[in-house]
């Protein structure tokens, strides 16, 4: 089944008609999990009802750090008591070195983004656009579930 998750933090800004936050993290092309504490509330394959409830308890929380593993070339984003760790899709045949499991927006058009060969931060508008059309496209074929979280400065 699979599903991907937005998340957005800062001020609300415009982009390409869509209103999103300054920062703006999306995860797709992998399987997820959420924990609070040790306990897995929800994962990629949970049904859309459950991934929203739990999901929404994020929202008043701070991302408070990034771990890349990269070996497993697993991420994990720690909330405040939540866990959110993301791993290379298994469900996809054909991995492309241009595929993402997750790509993290910020201002000034950097791009902040995880795929088969690991971190790399991408700058500019063109690479900001091309994401956009694979997100686009991607968004017409995924069951999806947009979640606006808080980022306290």
């Amino acid at each position: 089944m699979g599903s991907f998750l937005t998340f957005d933090f800062g001020a609300r800004i415009k982009d390409h008609g869509h209103l999103r936050g300054q920062w703006h993290l999306w995860i797709y092309l992998s399987n997820w999990k959420l924990f609070h504490g040790d306990r897995q509330l929800v994962d990629s394959d949970t049904d859309r009802k459950r991934i929203t409830i739990s999901t929404r308890r994020l929202e008043q929380e701070t991302l408070s750090a990034v771990d890349f593993e990269q070996r497993t070339q697993e991420t994990t984003f720690f909330f405040d008591g939540f866990r959110l760790v993301v791993s290379p899709a298994n469900y996809l045949e054909n991995v492309d070195e241009r595929d993402n499991y997750w790509m993290f927006f910020m201002p000034e058009n950097e791009v902040l983004a995880v795929g088969p060969s690991g971190p790399r931060l991408e700058q500019g508008s063109d690479t900001n656009s091309q994401a956009h059309r694979r997100k686009q496209e991607s968004e017409s074929h995924t069951i999806g579930l947009q979640r606006r979280i808080s980022l306290e400065d």
